[in-house]
């Protein structure tokens, strides 16, 4: 093993790993486009709702998007638990993962 390879856990056998990084696609220049329908669950979102879930999507914190929305972070932590629901994903970070897939949210 190099010496650069040495870390505390390389006595234990542990190896390092890298994570492979997979570049986006461009966006289509194509503005006629067609847009990609809606998910099933965005009908069921209310307004506010959909904007905890791009706010999340922006990467704001729970205490962000209540400033930014003017709300408490509890009605915030509310909607967000709501969201899941309707999504019917596991956590926060599967909620955007569905909604920039489903493209509910696009990537600017």
């Amino acid at each position: 093993m190099s010496e650069s390879m040495r870390t505390p856990l390389a006595p234990y056998g542990v190896q390092r790993r890298h994570l492979q990084v997979v570049p986006v696609a461009p966006p289509s220049s194509d503005a006629t486009a067609p847009l990609a329908p809606a998910p099933g669950w965005a009908d069921r979102l209310s307004s506010r709702e959909v904007e905890v879930l791009q706010c999340i999507a922006a990467g704001l914190s729970t205490n962000e998007i209540a400033e930014t929305l003017f709300i408490s972070t509890a009605t915030v932590k509310s909607h967000i638990a709501r969201l899941i629901c309707k999504v019917e994903v596991r956590d926060r970070l599967q909620l955007v993962i569905a909604a920039y897939r489903s493209g509910f949210v696009r990537v600017s």
